[in-house]
């Protein structure tokens, strides 16, 4: 029940942001304004970058009220749950300063490593401190290189979102397909923090689909902080269900294209983190438009999860989904 009630009230703040994201987004600051033809940002008009402002807030609200009001989870929950919201919060305002200021690349990802180290290095629930694939009966201890190892997967993951973040619905609706996952396999303690954020995305995803308003940077570092450190919770006490493969997979889709962007950017020497229209998603709406490339890009996240949750084999899925990326993007960059 208290789960719900935090849902329901997740439901109505996002609803209010998105109901006044326009003037929101001008007291903030937060607006994004599109480029001249032959740019990269084609969206018809201003829009507000309030979506992460949503979730960053219901995350911190709903962290509160479950240590004040939710069941008595004792003091190291409590702990754990507090630095979500600290560590969510504060990912949102790096880059929601970016948002704002235009932060150098060499600036925002430096801070924000900085305090996904802290959070990771400080609380062992949020570190991947073993490698366990399936259901196999041995695991792989990470020892000294658990805390490396975690800031590199949190940091990946958040440049991965962040490159993803580039047409109505995409972050959202993958974001909505990794709350379905967690919301199964998170302990009780920490469900009505999920339950919340999902309410909110649901809410925020009309917004979003309709151009009423972005995540924007902060928004992705948000989201990309909050479902990376709940995933590693996830595993980390659930870890007779989840395997590391389950987790690679939930993730695999957007990790696919910004390692072949990385790569592909780097031989042509290029800044990886360089603008273009070269992501999935732009070859996508190119061939069939939006948002038909979007149900073709949420499928290749959702289908292979739904499958794996149906089937097991999380390992065979992660293949079946990278052969299938690839497929797709083949498919799709010939409509350019």
């Amino acid at each position: 029940m208290f789960a719900l009630i935090c849902a329901a009230l997740a439901a109505l703040a996002a609803a209010a942001i998105g109901r006044w994201a326009r003037p929101i987004g001008t007291t903030l600051g937060l607006l994004d304004f599109p480029d001249d033809p032959g740019g990269r940002k084609l969206h018809a008009g201003v829009t507000p970058l309030v979506g992460g402002l949503a979730v960053a807030a219901v995350t911190a609200a709903t962290v509160t009220a479950t240590i004040a009001f939710g069941p008595d989870h004792g003091r190291m929950v409590d702990r754990d749950l507090a630095r979500l919201g600290i560590a969510v919060t504060t990912m949102y305002l790096i880059g929601a300063a970016d948002d704002r200021f235009d932060l150098s690349v060499r600036a925002r990802l430096g801070i924000a490593a900085l305090v996904l180290l802290l959070i990771v290095g400080t609380t062992p629930d949020f570190a991947v401190a073993f490698m366990r694939f399936g259901r196999a009966p041995t695991m792989l201890l990470l020892g000294a290189a658990a805390v490396p190892f975690t800031l590199l997967c949190l940091v990946g993951l958040l440049n991965a979102v962040n490159m993803a973040d580039g047409k109505n619905g995409i972050v959202i609706g993958q974001a909505l397909v990794w709350s379905a996952f967690l919301l199964v396999h998170l302990p009780p303690t920490v469900v009505p923090v999920m339950a919340a954020v999902a309410a909110a995305l649901a809410v925020l995803f009309g917004y979003n689909l309709r151009g009423r308003l972005f995540l924007g940077d902060g928004g992705s570092y948000a989201v990309s902080a909050l479902f990376g450190l709940l995933a590693i919770y996830g595993y980390n006490h659930g870890f007779a269900d989840v395997g590391a493969d389950d987790v690679a997979l939930l993730f695999a889709v957007p990790v696919f294209d910004t390692l072949r962007l990385l790569v592909g950017r780097a031989l042509r020497g290029k800044s990886p983190f360089a603008g273009g229209r070269d992501h999935l998603h732009h070859y996508l709406y190119a061939r069939i438009g939006w948002p038909r490339g979007l149900v073709v890009y949420l499928g290749l996240v959702a289908l292979p999860n739904l499958a794996a949750a149906l089937t097991g084999g999380a390992l065979a899925w992660l293949a079946v989904t990278a052969v299938a990326y690839t497929a797709v993007l083949v498919w799709a960059r010939r409509g350019r």
